[in-house]
């Protein structure tokens, strides 16, 4: 039975087709799990995909559905008094299996959050924009509006992420005007190209040199160890005369590379940030270390959609951000850098570099590289300024972006293994981040990167890392 489930499960959420054999064995079970399952085999699961809490209730209601043991599920239906005072006793009842979790009047189930959060927007009056579509105030935590961002538990907020896109950098503009922007990019570059290969030849030397190499002797084949040839005299059927070399690779690595995509970057900083990263992907993938590169800004200035939602919604007090975030993926960590080195000419189009949101940037390329295989994961970020988006700043605290951007910081260099560091350009990002350079010449701006990658490739250096991960 649980074969003939996950066969149809593997036809529902892919949308791919099982071979026959397979789907003959799932039709044998289908009727028979149709009979106890509503309203499919599979219940209510590929609507919640994406809810992490209401899935395990609605996969907790499916195994008792079938007949299957669930005693050793822990009961979490257990809420204290305070607990109950605190909730009312007239709100949904929790599922036994998570305590956030709470079943709706048709069987389903959503997030105790949610359930809260639509019973607060039904008693919310509604107001109608110009065309007579109704809107309700989004719930929110007192005092506050919005949609939460996730990463460390601080007060700021989204006022919608409807509007946020995540997109690669091939798809914001055809083939050909990319190409056209790579050229013209390449011809800003080449004066300065000579300069900085030193540098990256001696990166690259300083990643070859920490591969350590060592025999293996008493082989049956590789290369004759002369050290055995007296024994091969004296003993003719001796059949272990070979040595072979082996490789030991340093520890997997992965660099990401998150650029400022606002408008103070625009014309040369912007150039010879997109230099910098050609320079870091080429090397390092010599050296076989993977890297990724990345880009943060907003689809417009002073707002764009989600401030017009805030308008249409009676302006709200203090509704948190009210800009459509920009991510761009110019290379993927997978992504060959002969593939991806088009992309960077995109850095250079009129019209793309609008405001910067850093800390919910830094949340995504974090989130990027918490998922990679790697041991060893290094997270950098080039920025000429503090967080600035006019909309949002406007209808918030003055520090609102920058408060957020030092506890983003502040939970990953205590909480998480990556290597957080940061280069500013004419700003000194040393009051934000732990380990951070700061250079007033733009030019500079390549050389002080490689020279940064050097040291965090220093050979005593990634030591005294390893053995400090070791103790943690």
């Amino acid at each position: 039975m649980l074969d003939a489930l996950r066969v149809i499960a593997f036809q529902v959420f892919t949308g791919e087709v099982s071979s026959s054999p397979a789907k003959r064995a799932a039709s044998l079970w289908r009727e028979w799990l149709d009979d106890r399952v509503a309203p499919s085999p599979l219940g209510h699961l590929p609507k919640l995909l994406h809810d992490q809490a209401a899935f395990a209730a609605e996969a907790y209601r499916l195994l008792e559905s079938m007949g299957l043991d669930t005693s050793r599920i822990e009961n979490a239906d257990d809420r204290t008094s305070e607990e109950q005072n605190f909730f009312g006793a007239d709100q949904p009842s929790l599922d036994p299996v998570n305590a956030d979790v709470a079943r709706t009047p048709d069987g389903g189930f959503v997030s105790e959050a949610q359930a809260l959060g639509e019973r607060a927007v039904e008693q919310q009056p509604s107001i109608e924009d110009a065309d007579g579509d109704s809107f309700a105030h989004e719930p929110a935590a007192p005092g506050h509006q919005g949609e939460s961002v996730g990463g460390p538990r601080t007060s700021y907020r989204a006022f919608t992420t409807r509007y946020d896109e995540i997109v690669a950098a091939a798809e914001l503009c055809d083939g050909r005007e990319l190409l056209q922007l790579r050229q013209q990019l390449d011809q800003q570059l080449r004066p300065i190209e000579s300069v900085t290969a030193r540098l990256a030849n001696r990166l690259l030397r300083q990643l070859m040199a920490q591969r350590a190499y060592s025999w293996d002797f008493e082989v049956e084949e590789g290369v004759l160890d002369a050290g055995r040839l007296a024994r091969i005299v004296a003993a003719p059927l001796y059949h272990l005369p070979y040595k072979r070399e082996k490789q030991i690779d340093y520890r997997d690595t992965v660099v990401s590379l998150l650029i400022d995509n606002s408008g103070s970057m625009s014309r040369r900083p912007i150039a010879l940030a997109a230099l910098s990263a050609e320079l870091l992907a080429r090397t390092l993938e010599r050296g076989g270390i993977k890297v990724e590169i990345l880009g943060f800004t907003t689809t417009a200035r002073k707002g764009g959609r989600s401030r017009d939602d805030w308008r249409k919604r009676g302006e709200p007090r203090l509704p948190g951000r009210l800009n459509d975030l920009r991510h761009i993926v110019y290379k993927s960590a997978d992504e060959p850098w002969r593939r991806a080195r088009r992309n960077l000419g995109l850095m250079l189009r009129e019209g793309l570099l609008k405001e910067n949101i850093d800390g919910e940037a830094l949340l995504w390329a974090h989130r990027r590289l918490i998922a990679r295989p790697e041991q060893r994961r290094i997270l950098m970020m080039i920025s000429d300024g503090a967080p600035v988006d006019d909309a949002t700043l406007c209808v918030n605290p003055g520090n609102y972006l920058q408060e957020h951007l030092r506890a983003v910081i502040g939970w990953i260099e205590a909480q998480s293994d990556i290597e957080l560091m940061a280069i500013g350009i004419g700003h000194d990002v040393s009051r934000y981040y732990k380990r951070a350079v700061t250079i007033r010449d733009v030019e500079r701006l390549p050389l002080v990167l490689l020279e940064q990658l050097i040291e965090l490739f220093d050979e005593r250096r990634s030591g005294r890392n390893a053995r400090r991960h070791l103790k943690k």
